[in-house]
């Protein structure tokens, strides 16, 4: 095998070609910021000659992010958030704000919407997957480009006996066939129906119209939105677009920490879910004797372990 070309240039001649480059192209230096950012947050790419291209996978963390977490763990002393001594009561209440802060990140209003914290997108999918009501006569339909994590909640829908439907692709231009969605969606029967997609496909990259949860709610479908592949690119607005459950990944925003994504649905929309276990975390008393066990309230309820 031959071994890779490589090429050396000189600096001087370096410093000249750019020189001649930014004269050419002015608008060049109002990206500036971004070289900057690149060298301050991002340089082991340069030190690792790395070209990084993945923006549905997993964002890239930055330098300030892992200095601003070591210098946060390290000024304190936290605990298991579920008890009630001092270091637990502290972790309680960063994981409290951080519910408010992601909510007002999304603009999503507490009266309306709360965070569940889980490992992952896909944790967030296999939650609702395991606890939607899915009944015999009910619906799940979901497009043909969903994440790998979506198209497996059929196997709780069909496991339950509820009916599974994938709403068809444009070949050409690879969007949802809106008009053969809405003829699905059609004919619904009163129930437990659950309609999924993604905001932004990973199969192709293709956002999809949002106003398409309006279209099924209004038809009495409960909406699902994947937002793990639009969310690190693209703002959301939760009161305008309003879905019934919406996942995300904080990996795949902001590269760090991996394992922590979560479920932002609406309350009365969680209180539908009917878990079929319970854990750590999520009770507030399980009986031994009585073999029997009081779910706690709200999010908790389906945040398993600490």
């Amino acid at each position: 095998m031959s071994s890779p070309l490589s090429i050396a240039i000189d600096p001087v001649d370096r410093a000249k070609a750019f020189d001649a480059f930014s004269a050419k192209n002015p608008a060049w230096a109002g990206t500036a910021h971004l070289d900057e950012l690149r060298a301050n947050e991002y340089r082991r790419l340069d030190d690792n000659d790395h070209v990084y291209l993945d923006y549905t996978g997993g964002g890239l963390y930055a330098d300030s992010q892992l200095q601003e977490h070591v210098a946060f763990m390290a000024s304190g002393v936290f605990g298991n958030p579920h008890s009630g001594n001092p270091a637990s009561v502290e972790m309680t209440q960063h994981v409290e704000s951080t519910r408010d802060a992601i909510l007002e990140f999304f603009n999503a209003s507490p009266d309306e919407y709360c965070v569940v914290f889980t490992h992952n997108a896909s944790g967030a999918l296999k939650l609702i997957g395991e606890s939607y009501p899915f009944r015999r006569g009910s619906q799940y339909v979901l497009t043909a480009d969903n994440h790998n994590s979506v198209n497996g909640i059929r196997e709780f829908a069909t496991a339950r006996q509820a009916a599974v439907h994938y709403a068809p692709i444009e070949p050409s231009e690879l969007r949802i066939d809106r008009d053969a969605l809405l003829s699905i969606l059609g004919q619904v029967e009163a129930g437990d129906n659950l309609f999924a997609f993604p905001a932004q496909s990973n199969y192709s990259g293709v956002k999809h119209p949002l106003s398409l949860i309006a279209d099924a709610q209004e038809l009495g479908w409960d909406v699902l939105l994947d937002c793990a592949a639009f969310a690190p690119t693209s703002a959301i607005d939760l009161s305008e677009i309003s879905p019934d459950y919406a996942v995300f990944s904080f990996y795949k925003m902001f590269g760090y920490p991996t394992g922590l994504g979560c479920l932002i649905a609406k309350h009365d929309k969680l209180r539908k879910l009917e878990r079929p276990w319970f854990g750590g975390g999520t009770i507030q008393i399980a009986s031994v004797a009585a073999c029997d066990h009081f779910m706690a309230e709200g999010p908790p309820a389906f945040e398993d372990g600490t």
